[in-house]
């Protein structure tokens, strides 16, 4: 009976260490679920902090080459003017992975406070990635579709 309970002990703690590994969850285990969350709490960081320039950075050179107002439509990624908005939590709701692993969608919610107002909002957003050359970049699509004006 003991050596059954170290087995199913056993078990149980391998799976729990592989799902927490396969999640991104263990520091320094590479996987595209951690690098999907990490990158795209950073870029909402960069919203958070103003920081557009480096947000835009996120999508590929070739986009940042064709458009290069993706800094100024970022600006407007909650839909409310940057200026009046005070970003208060980010949340990564969930990830979702196409059959090849080549291009995942994140839905997250953020709180924001709209300044001048007595205004909270949870606003969710759905954010595109691609896999280019073994790196994540934005998929333009997530610009064009939040920002206001299109490029």
């Amino acid at each position: 009976m003991k050596r059954l309970f170290a087995i199913v002990v056993v078990l149980a703690a391998g799976t729990g260490a592989a799902f927490l590994m396969s999640e991104g969850y263990v520091p320094g285990w590479p996987s595209d679920k951690a690098a999907i969350r990490q990158k795209s709490v950073r870029f909402l960081e960069c919203l958070k902090f103003k920081n557009f320039e480096e947000a835009a950075v996120f999508h590929t050179p070739a986009e940042l080459k064709d458009h290069p107002n993706i800094p100024k439509q970022l600006e407007s990624f909650f839909k409310i003017p940057h200026e009046n908005l005070d970003i208060q939590d980010i949340n990564i709701d969930f990830m979702e992975f196409d059959s090849t692993g080549a291009r995942a969608k994140v839905k997250t919610t953020t709180g924001v406070h709209v300044l001048n107002s007595k205004e909270d909002r949870r606003v969710e957003a759905m954010i595109y990635w691609k896999k280019v050359d073994g790196q994540w970049f934005m998929d333009l699509r997530t610009t064009l579709e939040r920002g206001a004006g299109g490029l």
